[in-house]
């Protein structure tokens, strides 16, 4: 389970944040574009396209979830926000989605801009 701070959490939903960045670039660029796009990464959570959700600990204050992996790279627990007004999409599970699916990159993206189009409220 990699060292996750000593307690159970799927390290999938990890990512550091250069694999973010790089997913984000993915997501935006196409052939699918997802939720329009994610929003530029800025200094503020509240608006950043990249950002680290607040984290509650529930009744046994789990620590925020993060790790090292042995190459000494930090994983974190980021999400994308996009332009469509979707957020709360895990980083880490969509690069697991692209593990998962070698090759098949595009059905990813339609999968994900499915999503992404669930999270805004739009229509399908």
């Amino acid at each position: 389970m990699s060292n996750t701070k000593d307690f159970p959490f799927n390290p999938a939903q990890l990512s550091t944040w250069e694999q973010a960045r790089e997913l984000a670039r993915k997501l935006s660029e196409g052939p699918v574009v997802v939720g329009g796009g994610v929003l530029p990464e800025t200094g503020d959570p509240k608006t950043s396209g990249l950002y680290v959700p607040e984290w509650l600990g529930g009744p046994a204050q789990f620590p925020e979830p993060s790790r090292v992996d042995s190459e000494g790279n930090k994983h974190f627990f980021i999400h994308f926000r996009f332009r469509n007004g979707a957020e709360g999409m895990n980083a880490g599970l969509v690069a697991d989605r692209f593990r998962r699916y070698p090759t098949s990159p595009a059905y990813v993206l339609r999968s994900l801009a499915d999503e992404a189009a669930l999270l805004a409220g739009e229509q399908q």
